[in-house]
């Protein structure tokens, strides 16, 4: 579902903790780690390849990253997906997240 400029900014307010930068007010370790997990097995079963993974990044306000292997997809580039700490919130990466300037760098 598609947010607003406005609607977004409201979301990461609510989502702060001003104590804990790295991660949001009621912040909830296992439940993350869990649905992680079943993140990881999903794209596992979806791609039909074993995926690395890291967990619990510390100091950051990424919970982890998935790494679906490049001969695993279409075009032969690696994916990877960073999951944060703040609800539901992913950032899905072509090959090495940073890395590119903008989109069609990344194709």
């Amino acid at each position: 579902m598609a947010k607003s400029e406005t609607e977004l900014l409201a979301l990461l307010r609510e989502l702060d903790d001003p104590e804990r930068l790295e991660r949001p007010r009621h912040y909830d370790r296992a439940a993350t780690g869990l649905k992680f997990g079943g993140l990881v097995r999903r794209l596992e079963a979806d791609f039909g390849a074993s995926c690395e993974s890291e967990r619990d990044t510390q100091d950051s306000s990424e919970y982890g990253r998935v790494h679906v292997p490049a001969d695993a997809t279409v075009r032969g580039t690696r994916i990877v997906v960073c999951v944060s700490k703040f609800g539901f919130l992913a950032e899905v990466c072509a090959d090495n997240p940073g890395a590119f300037l903008g989109t069609d760098e990344a194709h």
